[in-house]
């Protein structure tokens, strides 16, 4: 009370008019009072402030004073004048002075302050009371000490681990009470039998009732999925977004009434997907979890962790999961369960992610930009050219614009870019967004990294779509037959909100009716879906990249290809030890090196062309070694053939030789120059056709990388 009047006293006397060091009391008029009380707003301010002055307050002072004369007093009687001892005394406080209307504001608003810290010390003086009547045996125990060394403790109380009160935390759990008396020894080892493992049910479950969205959030953190991607949840099949595209509509003024306007709606169908977690432990091994948990209290020099035995069990089973979802959630191609009912089907099968949505609609529902092949030498020149020569003027000026790309493409960009404006003084590293674009952001993805993709849209487009969040963390566990099954059943999915359309949906599409925007690549030709059983006619309709043989019954004969489109690459990949299918060579299969088995890991790649025919493109054995073959050039060669290999050895020259071009050369590729003789070894120059770092002797042993950029071969590593 004393500190709320203290600070109350130099405005009150302002407003009011009175001098506070002043030893008269306080009286108020009836006018005055009211006056007081009317701006601060508080009834009986007035009356209660006066009488604290004259009661309490004026007593203090006169009592300060009497001690101090009598300090004096005694002070002169020794001899001592304390008058020529101290200095000046100091100036007494001020008396604030403003004008009355700012004063009034003043009192108003510390009668408020004081109010809520009137408030706030009532709250604390109850709960004071309230934690008075807790029980006093409930509280942390000491530390735990173990073989007479000092280790982590952990905090419990009499009931619960880490004194929660959680019900997964309860000490009724063995796992807890070793936990909280510190026996780690096998003797101590909780039975993993029933009883237990209903325990540990009730547990998981009402863990993932309390913390679903920390569940959750183990999906979006890390592995590559971009924290601005929204999480929509309650989709149990389908999210459908749809977006309206309209014609011309404006025009000149004229009298008669001519509407021209057209509308059409474009929806876009999200699919999720329904995944699950099917696993077995034996009780040793479900033993070994539970020690590993137990570890990272009692481990000397380990940082006691606040984790619950049920989020630790949640997280060790999740932790596979997780990652496999961050994959599947960018590279997944879904395939019909019905297709393999009886085996467990690989996770990237499970759902179709943000690439397969990508190819499904490109130059379908969107025009991708047919723009050079990104390598280290080209990326800061192709992206630039593609943001200020490409995109619509309207959207490149757009905010909140994201440019996904994987890190090796992002990391050339950089170095390019400073390979480019190194030779001005004013130079600024900028890493985030293209240059002369900061509205439109770098977004990195380490799933991009290898195929040379590159999208531009909205920061707003794509997100994930689940029904529950945090689903996946309903772990049931069984007990049967001394095996400890556990499963988990979720529903995962990719959307995106737009990519593009016409008014007139037979209408060709163009970049100025899109929202997404794309270079040309072929994807995910290195992710497979099974085929069905004994099929001799597989079809490419949902997906290019195959794999054959694995549900077979019998040995099977492929004689063509059903559903592909003129310019299509398909890959098959054997997948059966037994009842292989062979690619047969025929009318319509025209393979250079004839009937291709597929053995477990062989690939053949086809090129569709007209006439419903496919060419080899290549074939790999997966029993040979996976080395590109060197090309031999003749003695005296001063060029070599980019159709005959990629990787050209030298031989011995008759005199003096210098290379000077690699004929057919193809844009964005690596070519290998090795030295395969000491006898007037072939030369290569920095000039014409190359730029090097210098000139370059193929001596025996060295070689010389290089990579065409359409103009010069360039050189990125000599050895």
């Amino acid at each position: 009370m004393k500190e709320l009047f203290l600070k109350f006293l130099p405005t009150v006397a302002a407003f009011m008019g009175f001098e506070p060091g002043a030893k008269e009391k306080l009286d108020f008029s009836e006018e005055e009072k009211k006056k007081l009380d009317a701006e601060t707003g508080k009834d009986g301010f007035a009356e209660q402030f006066m009488k604290y002055y004259n009661e309490e307050y004026l007593k203090a002072n006169e009592e300060a004073q009497k001690h101090y004369d009598e300090f004096m007093e005694k002070m002169k009687a020794s001899g001592v004048n304390p008058a020529s001892e101290q200095e000046e005394d100091p100036e007494p406080s001020e008396v604030p002075t403003a004008d009355e209307k700012t004063l009034a504001s003043k009192l108003r608003d510390m009668v408020k302050q004081a109010e809520g810290l009137l408030k706030t010390n009532a709250q604390l003086a109850a709960d004071n009371e309230k934690l008075k009547k807790l029980p006093e045996d409930d509280v942390p125990e000491a530390l735990i000490t173990q073989e007479n060394k000092k280790m982590n403790s952990v905090t419990h109380s009499k009931t619960h681990l880490f004194a929660s009160g959680n019900s997964w935390d309860s000490l009724e759990r063995p796992w807890n009470k070793r936990a909280a008396s510190g026996k780690i020894e096998p003797s101590a080892a909780t039975v993993w039998d029933k009883v237990n493992i209903d325990k540990l049910n009730e547990d998981l479950g009402a863990y993932y009732r309390r913390n679903s969205n920390e569940i959750m959030s183990l999906l979006m953190d890390g592995y590559d999925i971009p924290a601005h991607w929204p999480v929509v949840s309650n989709v149990q099949d389908q999210y459908v977004f749809t977006s309206i595209v309209s014609g011309e509509i404006t025009q000149a003024f004229k009298k008669e009434w001519l509407p021209k306007n057209k509308q059409r709606f474009v929806p876009v169908i999200n699919k999720i997907f329904d995944k699950q977690i099917d696993g077995e432990w034996q009780a040793s091994e479900l033993k070994s979890i539970e020690k590993s948990w137990l570890n990272m209290f009692f481990n000397e020099g380990s940082t006691p962790y606040k984790e619950s035995f049920a989020r630790y069990l949640i997280g060790e089973i999740l932790k596979k999961a997780r990652k496999e979802d961050k994959i599947s959630v960018f590279k997944g191609v879904y395939s019909d369960p019905a297709l393999q009912p009886d085996k467990a089907g690989s996770f990237l099968n499970s759902m179709d992610g943000f690439l397969k949505l990508i190819s499904k609609h490109m130059d379908v529902d969107y025009k991708s930009h047919d723009l050079p092949k990104v390598n280290s030498v080209n990326a800061y020149d192709v992206i630039q050219d593609w943001v200020e020569n490409k995109l619509p003027i309207d959207v490149r000026n757009m905010p909140g614009l994201k440019l996904g790309l994987g890190n090796d493409v992002h990391r050339w960009y950089i170095d390019g870019r400073e390979k480019s404006k190194g030779v001005y003084m004013d130079y600024e590293r900028i890493a985030n967004h293209v240059e002369d674009f900061p509205n439109i952001e770098f977004v990195k993805h380490a799933q991009l990294e290898g195929t040379g993709f590159m999208y531009i849209t909205t920061d707003d487009n794509i997100g994930l779509m689940v029904d529950r969040p945090g689903e996946e963390g309903i772990i049931t566990i069984e007990y049967t037959k001394r095996i400890i099954n556990f499963f988990a059943d979720y529903k995962l999915g990719v959307f995106f909100k737009a990519f593009g359309a016409k008014v007139d949906p037979s209408a060709e599409i163009d970049y100025e009716d899109q929202i997404f925007f794309s270079n040309k690549v072929d994807l995910l030709t290195d992710v497979y879906v099974p085929v069905a059983a004994n099929d001799a006619t597989p079809s490419v309709t949902e997906h290019k990249a195959l794999k054959i043989g694995s549900n077979n019954t019998a040995p099977t004969n492929i004689t063509d290809i059903d559903d592909a489109t003129v310019g299509d690459y398909i890959y098959l990949y054997g997948d059966a030890e037994t009842n292989i299918s062979t690619v047969v060579s025929n009318s319509d299969l025209l393979l250079d090196g004839g009937n291709f088995p597929l053995n477990k890991g062989n690939v053949l790649v086809l090129i569709a062309v007209a006439g419903d025919k496919f060419l080899e493109y290549s074939r790999t054995i997966a029993s040979e070694a996976s080395s590109t073959e060197k090309v031999t050039l003749a003695g005296d060669a001063t060029t070599a053939d980019a159709q005959d290999g990629t990787h050209f050895v030298t031989s011995a020259n008759s005199g003096a030789t210098a290379l000077t071009n690699i004929e057919n050369a193809i844009e964005g590729e690596t070519y290998t120059i090795e030295g395969g003789s000491d006898t007037n070894s072939t030369t290569v120059a920095n000039s014409g056709n190359f730029l090097l770092t210098g000139s370059f002797t193929a001596s025996n042993g060295t070689y010389l990388k290089v990579v065409y950029n359409g103009a010069k071969f360039v050189e990125v590593e000599r050895g």
